[in-house]
C-alpha cells in the first residue's frame, strides 16, 4: 500500500493542534487569573451602566466540522440569536429557574472538540445580565469553566479548574467555586459574591503560597488581621452523636480573617460565614456543590454531617479535639490535623 509522503507531516500537526490547550494548561501558572485578584462588578460600568454583550474573541477554529460542529445548537430564543449574529457558537444544555437562564457559547473548537473562548451568560426575562467570568476562557486551562448551577432565580454556583505549574491539562490541582448573585430588573445583572478555593484531593499538599479555602468580596480584597483557636487546623470528623468513625472527611477548615469555614462533607464541598465569640459558635449556611454521592455508607454520613452541623451553637476546644455542642447535647467531635 502506497502511504502519502505527507501523512507523518500531517498528523504531527493535527496532534499539536488537538492538544495546544494542554500546553497551555501547564504553561500558565496560577496566580495570574482574575479568581486570585479582588472580585470586581465587570458587568457593570463605572457609571452602572451594563456592560454591552461582548465580541466573541479571535481564536484558531479547528475543528473537524463534520465531528465537532454538531454539537452545536440551532438558537431559539432572541438573546441566543442575538449572540449567534455576533459570531457566537451555541453549546451545551440551557439551564432555567424561573426567568433565569444560563447559556453558553464559544467562539471556537481544537481538534478534540473543546471549546476555545468561551463564555457563559446569564439571562433574566429575556435581558441580558452578564457573563461568569470577566475574560473568554479556553478548554483545560487555568481559569476555565468546568461547572455552572442555577441554585435559584437570584442565585448561581460555578466551579473553574486552577492549575498550578507543572499539573497535567487532565488534571488541575485545584478548584475554584464562585458564588453569584442575580439581580433582576429591566437592566438585570449578574455579580460574583465570592471566591472559594479547594483541593480535589484532601492529602494532596497544596503550591507554597496557595489559599485551600477563603473567600475575596467584590470591590475589595479578603480581610485580614485577627485570628482565632480553630484557624490554622484541618478539623476532621472522628465522633458523631457518640459514635466513633474512622474517616479522612468530612473536615472542615476556619479562615479567621473573613470569618469563613469551608470543607467537605464526603461527598461534596461547602463554604460559608460562621460567628464566633468567647464558646459560642455559630454556622451561617453554606454554599454547597450538588454532586451524587453512590457509596451508601459516605452518603449515610454526609447526611448526618449536614443535618447536624447547623444546630452548633458552642464549641469546647480539648487538646487536639474540637467538640461541638447543641446546648449541652454533644453533637460532634473533631481531630485537628495541620491544614498546610
Amino acid at each position: 500500500m502506497r502511504v502519502n509522503p505527507l501523512l507523518p507531516l500531517f498528523l504531527a500537526l493535527f496532534c499539536a493542534l488537538a492538544f495546544l490547550p494542554a500546553a497551555s494548561a501547564e504553561a500558565r501558572s496560577a496566580g495570574e487569573s482574575w479568581l486570585d485578584r479582588p472580585l470586581t462588578d465587570w458587568n457593570r460600568s463605572r457609571g452602572g451602566q451594563s456592560a454591552p454583550l461582548p465580541e466573541p474573541p479571535a481564536v484558531p477554529d479547528i475543528a473537524a466540522p463534520d465531528i465537532c460542529n454538531e454539537q452545536m445548537r440551532k438558537p431559539v430564543q432572541p438573546f441566543e440569536r442575538a449572540l449567534v449574529a455576533r459570531g457566537w457558537k451555541l453549546f451545551g444544555p440551557v439551564q432555567v429557574f424561573g426567568p433565569a437562564q444560563v447559556v453558553m457559547a464559544t467562539s471556537g473548537l481544537d481538534g478534540m472538540c473543546r471549546p476555545l473562548g468561551f463564555q457563559v451568560f446569564v439571562v433574566w426575562d429575556g435581558r441580558y445580565a452578564g457573563t461568569l467570568s470577566p475574560v473568554a476562557m479556553q478548554a483545560r486551562t487555568d481559569g476555565a469553566l468546568t461547572r455552572v448551577e442555577l441554585i435559584s432565580p437570584s442565585r448561581l454556583m460555578a466551579e473553574f479548574s486552577r492549575y498550578a505549574p507543572g499539573d497535567p491539562a487532565c488534571c488541575p490541582s485545584r478548584t475554584a467555586v464562585v458564588n453569584y448573585v442575580l439581580q433582576p430588573g429591566e437592566s438585570p445583572t449578574i455579580r460574583a459574591e465570592e471566591v472559594s478555593h479547594f483541593r480535589p484531593c484532601p492529602n494532596q499538599p497544596a503550591e507554597p503560597g496557595a489559599p485551600t479555602g477563603g473567600g475575596q468580596s467584590a470591590g475589595g480584597a479578603a480581610g485580614s488581621g485577627g485570628s482565632d483557636r480553630l484557624a490554622g487546623k484541618r478539623w476532621t470528623l472522628v465522633e458523631a452523636e457518640g459514635e466513633t468513625v474512622n474517616v479522612t472527611e468530612p473536615f472542615i477548615e476556619f479562615d479567621a480573617a473573613n470569618r469563613r469555614y469551608t470543607g467537605s462533607d464526603g461527598c461534596n464541598r461547602f463554604s460559608g460565614r460562621y460567628e464566633i465569640q468567647g464558646a459560642r459558635l455559630r454556622f451561617a449556611p453554606p454554599t454547597r456543590t450538588k454532586r451524587a454521592c453512590l457509596d451508601e455508607p459516605v452518603r449515610r454520613l454526609e447526611t448526618r454531617f449536614n443535618r447536624l452541623l447547623p444546630q452548633v451553637n458552642r464549641f469546647e476546644m480539648m487538646g487536639d479535639r474540637l467538640v461541638l455542642y447543641a446546648g449541652a447535647r454533644r453533637l460532634m467531635v473533631l481531630a485537628a490535623r495541620s491544614s498546610d
